[in-house]
């Protein structure tokens, strides 16, 4: 993509990257304190773990920009809010599914800007935003309960679509940060990433979306 990309927005899409890791990884270690085998427990905090060797990675990044991963991913702490206080699951399996939906739309969010960089910024960040274990770890776990209980189906595909509505605004303020507005995608384009990764992962869990 053009060099013309001004720096300071560069910096502010890292800085988001280097944040939805420290997401994810939290998010890893809190489903991990509710999993219901031991097993699963320990997948999730190795999850979590490479999430915080993510980070690391770009802060790489951005001390070749001239500064550092906490410093540019500070303005995101807490812009989307207590996600535990609005949406709050009433089994693993919703818990689950919250967490796969709220993930994978941060990182189609965060995808679609890293596309826009210079090639410099865009491949480290791209990679750090590769689909982790979690991605495959949670459409097994989802697709295995719906096996076992047709019925679960139902409240899932309604349960998804408050998910998905309630993170696409929350994610789409989060363009008009300073540093994001202005960038070269557009408010449309984001919307668009993130509905369609929404839906690929419903439908790929055989919920109605």
């Amino acid at each position: 993509m053009s060099s013309t990309v001004p720096p300071a927005h560069v910096t502010a899409v890292a800085g988001l990257v280097a944040f939805s890791c420290t997401a994810a990884s939290i998010r890893h270690a809190k489903d991990a304190g509710k999993a219901p085998r031991m097993v699963e427990r320990a997948e999730l905090l190795r999850m979590s773990a490479e999430r915080v060797s993510a980070f690391s990675d770009v802060d790489a990044v951005l001390r070749s920009l001239g500064t550092d991963a906490p410093t540019a991913a500070q303005p995101y702490q807490g812009c989307l809010g207590e996600l535990d206080e609005r949406l709050r699951p009433a089994d693993w399996a919703e818990r689950l599914l919250k967490s796969h939906l709220y993930l994978g739309m941060l990182r189609d969010f965060c995808r679609a800007l890293v596309q826009a960089l210079p090639d410099a910024a865009r491949e480290p960040l791209a990679k750090a935003l590769a689909e982790d274990a979690f991605e495959d770890f949670a459409a097994a776990q989802l697709l295995s309960a719906v096996a076992a209980d047709p019925q679960l189906a139902g409240r899932m595909g309604l349960w998804g679509r408050r998910v998905v509505g309630d993170e696409i605004g929350s994610l789409l303020r989060v363009a008009g940060f300073p540093g994001l507005l202005g960038g070269p995608v557009t408010q449309a384009e984001l919307h668009e990433a993130m509905s369609d990764g929404a839906l690929r992962r419903v439908q790929g869990l055989g919920l109605n979306a």
